[in-house]
């Protein structure tokens, strides 16, 4: 059972990766289900690779119907992503917190069309990083880097590690 509450921005910082980020993820597509859409857990939560420990979900929309997929998510209490530099309004991400056995977890939900590149992209990736551990290991090398530099701001850490997805992506995809 969970319940949404209110999004707090943190600093990015490096926790052990949790089985329970598997049990919020499904609690929130639970939450949600709806039958135009459909939804991904994705990202490092979902492929057990330690961070900040937010859970990345995509909302995936048929073509034509990006706004019903926002419209959606804020009557839950999505609100615009918490950033100076956001997603465009053509891909946005919604945020909220969920309130989960007593213990407050991040969600950033991406509004994604089904079947578009991105994400045939977020699908490879998690497929990818679920049966290489080195490249998982690697991974989290590189969030750790990223910290051991002073960077804790959520965007500038996501600018930080970016080259390392892109660099896998474009050996996998």
């Amino acid at each position: 059972m969970i319940s949404f509450c209110n999004y707090s921005l943190v600093p990015a910082s490096f926790n052990p990766w949790r089985a329970v980020f598997l049990d919020v993820a499904e609690a929130v597509i639970a939450e949600l289900a709806d039958e135009r859409f459909d939804f991904l857990h994705f990202g490092s939560s979902s492929f057990k690779v330690a961070g900040k420990g937010i859970i990345d979900i995509s909302i995936l929309y048929q073509a034509g119907h990006l706004q019903d997929a926002v419209a959606y998510l804020k009557n839950f209490g999505f609100v615009d992503q918490h950033s100076e530099n956001p997603f465009p309004a053509t891909r946005p991400r919604k945020d909220i917190a969920v309130l989960y056995n007593n213990e407050v977890f991040n969600v950033h939900m991406h509004v994604i069309e089904k079947e578009s590149e991105e994400h045939k992209k977020q699908v490879t990736y998690k497929e990818h990083m679920l049966n290489n551990p080195d490249d998982r290991a690697a991974y989290e090398a590189q969030k750790r880097k990223v910290l051991a530099e002073g960077i804790t701001v959520q965007d500038d850490y996501g600018k930080a590690k970016s080259p390392f997805v892109k660099e896998l992506l474009k050996r996998i995809v």
